[in-house]
C-alpha cells in the first residue's frame, strides 16, 4: 500500500497542489464587506486554503511575478467591476486558467459587460444586466418577506464529488440567470433552475415570453473542467455564499426549512480549487503473465497483464480510487481491445488479455472522463512482432490434411511404380 501512494505523493508534490500551496487571492468590489463572507472564508482556511482578501481596483494587484504564479486560485466576487486593478486584465484571467489554475466566480444581475465576456470565455452565456431569475411557484419567503425573485434551488447535479449532498433543504439563489451553449463539451450545470422559472429584466416589458432562458434551461451555478484540468465555477448569484443565507430560515411552500448553502457552496469551492475529485494515476506497468520484468515488446498472441495505480485526492491526502468505468485500448490506427479495467479495491486497476495475432506498432492508452473528476490520460507504445522461423510449431494441427494428402501422393506414387515394374 505504501508503495503505491509513495509515486503519487511525488506527483503531487511536483505539481504544487500539496495542502501547503493553496494560495487563493479574493477580490471584492469593497474590501469592507469581506464579513459578509466570514463563514464561507473562515470554511476554507479551515480546509488550508489561505485568503488573501483585496479590493478589485487595488492598484497593487498582480497574479504573475518574474513568470511565477503568485497564487493557485481566484475569487472573484465583484459582478458589477469594469476591470481590474494593477497587472490584472481579462487576458492575464485566461492565462491564468490555461497554466492549470482555478478561478471561482460570483455574479448578480448587476454584472458588468467585462464579467460577462469573461464568463463567456469559459463558454458560459450570462443573461442581459438588470434581469433576474423569477419564479412564482419554487420561491421562498424570507424574513416574512415573500420573494418571488428568492429561487429555492435543489436541480444539484448528481456528481456528489463536485457538490455534495444529496440536499434535504434548498439552496437559495437570488441573481442573474445563464446557459450553456449546446456545443459546450466542458460546461456542466452544477445548480439548475426550477422548471417554472424565468429570466426577465423587470424595466423592461415583456413582448413574448422569453425563449431561451426558461426553465431547466436555466444554470444558476456553472462548473466548467478544462482539458488541462483547470476549473471555472460561475455562480449567478453573490448573495449566495453570504452569512445570511447560510443562516437563514425560509418557508418554501409552506414548510419551514434551513438551506444548504453553506455546505453546497463550501463544497463547490473545494472542487473548484481541486481540492476534490482530482484522480492521480501512476505506477503504469506491463508485463507477460508468468513474469514480473516488463520486456520491450511482444510476439503476436503472447498472454500479458497491464497496471496502472490511481488514487483520489481528498484534502490532499491519496485514498484509493474504485470505478468500474476505466477502460484499456490497445491501439495500432484503430483499437483492437477495448476493455474495462478491473480494480483490486486498493487503487491498482488490471487487466489480462491476449495480444492480437497482428504485428506492428501499437499503444496502450487510457481516456477517463467522468463528470466531477480529474482527467486521465496515459499513453505507452510497445512493439508487437510476428513468430520467428524457428518459434512456428514443428507440426500445425491445421495443416493435418495437407500433410494426409502429400502423404498420400508419395505412398500412391510408391504402390503404383511397384505395380508396373514388378507385376507381368
Amino acid at each position: 500500500m505504501a508503495r503505491q501512494f509513495l509515486l503519487p505523493l511525488f506527483l503531487l508534490a511536483a505539481l504544487g497542489v500539496t495542502s501547503a500551496s493553496k494560495s487563493v487571492l479574493v477580490l471584492l468590489q469593497n474590501v469592507n464587506t469581506a464579513d459578509k463572507y466570514s463563514k464561507f472564508f473562515g470554511s476554507l482556511r479551515d480546509y488550508g486554503f489561505d485568503i488573501s482578501v483585496k479590493s478589485v481596483k487595488d492598484s497593487s494587484l498582480k497574479l504573475k511575478e518574474y513568470g511565477t504564479w503568485l497564487y493557485d486560485d481566484l475569487v472573484l466576487f465583484a459582478p458589477p467591476a469594469e476591470g481590474f486593478g494593477g497587472k490584472i486584465d481579462r487576458q492575464v484571467i485566461l492565462e491564468f486558467v490555461d497554466s492549470g489554475h482555478n478561478v471561482l466566480m460570483a455574479l448578480n444581475s448587476d454584472a458588468s459587460e467585462s464579467m460577462r465576456n469573461l464568463a463567456a470565455e469559459f463558454g458560459i452565456d450570462v443573461d442581459d444586466r438588470g434581469s433576474k431569475v423569477y419564479d412564482h411557484f419554487s420561491h421562498a419567503t424570507l424574513n416574512g418577506k415573500e420573494d418571488h425573485t428568492l429561487i429555492a434551488g435543489g436541480n444539484v447535479v448528481d456528481a456528489p464529488v463536485m457538490v455534495g449532498g444529496p440536499y434535504k433543504e434548498p439552496v437559495l439563489f437570488r441573481g442573474i440567470a445563464s446557459v450553456i451553449p449546446g456545443d459546450a463539451e466542458l460546461a456542466t450545470v452544477a445548480l439548475g433552475a426550477p422548471s417554472t422559472s424565468y429570466s426577465h429584466a423587470p424595466k423592461q416589458a415583456m413582448l413574448e415570453p422569453p425563449s431561451l432562458m426558461v426553465g431547466s434551461s436555466i444554470s444558476l451555478v456553472t462548473a466548467v473542467q478544462a482539458r488541462n484540468n483547470a476549473r471555472v465555477v460561475v455562480a449567478g448569484s453573490l448573495e449566495m455564499f453570504t452569512d445570511d443565507f447560510f443562516d437563514a430560515v425560509v418557508t418554501v411552500k409552506g414548510v419551514s426549512t434551513h438551506t444548504s448553502n453553506w455546505a453546497f457552496t463550501v463544497t463547490m469551492a473545494r472542487w473548484a480549487f481541486q481540492d476534490r475529485g482530482v484522480l492521480v494515476a501512476s505506477n503504469m506497468r506491463h508485463h507477460l503473465l508468468g513474469s514480473d520484468e516488463q520486456p520491450w515488446g511482444y510476439r503476436v498472441n503472447d498472454d500479458v497483464e497491464f497496471l496502472v495505480d490511481v488514487v483520489e485526492l481528498d484534502g490532499g491526502v491519496p485514498k484509493p480510487f474504485a470505478a468500474d468505468d476505466i477502460q484499456l485500448e490497445f491501439i495500432m490506427l484503430n483499437p483492437y481491445i477495448r476493455q474495462p479495467l478491473q480494480h483490486d479495491g486498493n487503487g491498482t486497476f488490471s487487466l489480462r488479455f491476449k495480444v492480437p495475432d497482428v504485428y506492428g506498432v501499437f499503444k496502450y492508452y487510457i481516456d477517463y472522463a467522468h463528470r466531477g473528476y480529474s482527467y486521465i490520460k496515459l499513453t505507452h507504445q510497445v512493439p508487437v512482432r510476428p513468430f520467428k522461423h524457428n518459434e512456428y510449431e514443428r507440426f500445425l494441427v491445421c495443416a493435418y490434411p495437407y500433410y494426409a494428402s502429400a502423404i498420400s501422393i508419395m505412398v500412391g506414387f510408391f504402390a503404383l511404380g511397384f505395380f508396373y515394374l514388378y507385376n507381368k
